[in-house]
């Protein structure tokens, strides 16, 4: 579980109003470490999730309610990095329209077996209105 409230820190790695990653000040005191349960590959930049066998001993309940938290970290973790590559992308051709820009970008990810959030264009209309405010 995480705290959401005004409060809370940005991380090194904000972006934009709700573009932004997990911190370690959402995590609740008496929270533990679970090792074991991801692996990732950096040179084949691969992950996967293994529940651990202390993991599947408890109830269904308590493993539905920790994969939903789990889960809402990890989305955060994808919009910011497909915002933050649709940025990179998105400047190398800044004369190209919006739209064009998130077809194109959509299909270079289509091809490259990446998976984007389902709220991508939102996210970006949002990031763009609020990178075009700033000074």
């Amino acid at each position: 579980m995480f705290v959401t409230d005004d409060t809370q820190e940005r991380s090194p790695y904000w972006l934009s109003p709700g573009i932004d990653v997990p911190t370690r000040d959402e995590i609740l005191p008496g929270m533990r470490s679970a090792k074991g349960l991801f692996h990732i590959c950096d040179e084949h930049a691969e992950g996967a999730f293994v529940p651990t066998d202390a993991f599947m001993r408890n109830s269904p309940t308590w493993r539905l309610d920790v994969l939903g938290d789990i889960l809402i970290d990890l989305q955060r973790a994808q919009q910011h990095a497909a915002v933050e590559l649709f940025r990179e992308l998105s400047r190398k051709n800044p004369e190209v329209g919006l739209e064009r820009q998130l077809h194109g970008f959509r299909h270079a990810c289509q091809q490259l077996g990446l998976v984007l959030p389902n709220n991508l264009e939102a996210l970006i209309v949002l990031d763009r209105q609020f990178t075009n405010d700033q000074p």
